[in-house]
């Protein structure tokens, strides 16, 4: 577990190409600062875009700030210099296993497939109980049609939707995370 396991953990995920003059940074720095202030950790994948975002919106309203960093990256640049905390993973395995088991609940911000393994990989995780149940929320109205264009009896069945919640905004997203770890079975 992190050196700050009194508070949980919230895994953010999301585009390591997202610029800061981008409206998509503004959103994902405040929902980083939303968290904070609601006395959770941020950890992300440790370096530029979202999870810089992320990382500085938490670490601006003092809160403890994880980067979970990959030898394969490593070449894209330095950890963002708001990560606080920094776990280093030999392999992207290694880093998507840390993100999914070490985290009380999880966000999706917009992204490309590195942020859809994620989503992916810890949704199935919630859905076939192989890690306890936690709050997951995709943050942005774009994840409504997204999420309807997956379902059906073809591709995601309803009863799997229950383990994902939208989010419009940073404070929305922030709450339902926040009353999912409070919830009974959540992990706050």
């Amino acid at each position: 577990m992190t050196a700050d396991s009194r508070r949980p953990v919230v895994a953010v995920f999301g585009s390591s190409i997202l610029r800061e003059d981008e409206p998509a940074y503004a959103e994902v720095r405040a929902l980083g600062g939303h968290l904070a202030r609601r006395g959770l950790a941020v950890m992300t994948g440790g370096y530029d875009g979202a999870m810089a975002a992320a990382s500085r919106g938490a670490h601006e309203a003092g809160g403890h700030v994880i980067g979970v960093t990959v030898d394969l990256f490593e070449k894209r640049g330095p950890v963002n210099p708001w990560v606080l905390e920094r776990v280093h993973t030999p392999t992207l395995y290694a880093r998507l296993d840390h993100l999914v088991r070490e985290s009380d609940a999880f966000v999706a911000v917009t992204g490309s497939i590195g942020t859809l393994t994620e989503l992916f990989l810890t949704w199935t995780m919630l859905a076939v109980a192989a890690r306890p149940a936690a709050p997951f929320v995709l943050m942005g109205a774009h994840w409504h049609e997204w999420l309807e264009l997956h379902r059906g009896p073809e591709f995601i069945p309803d009863h799997l939707f229950r383990h994902v919640q939208v989010a419009e905004t940073p404070e929305e997203t922030a709450a339902l995370v926040a009353a999912g770890l409070e919830a009974p079975g959540g992990r706050g």
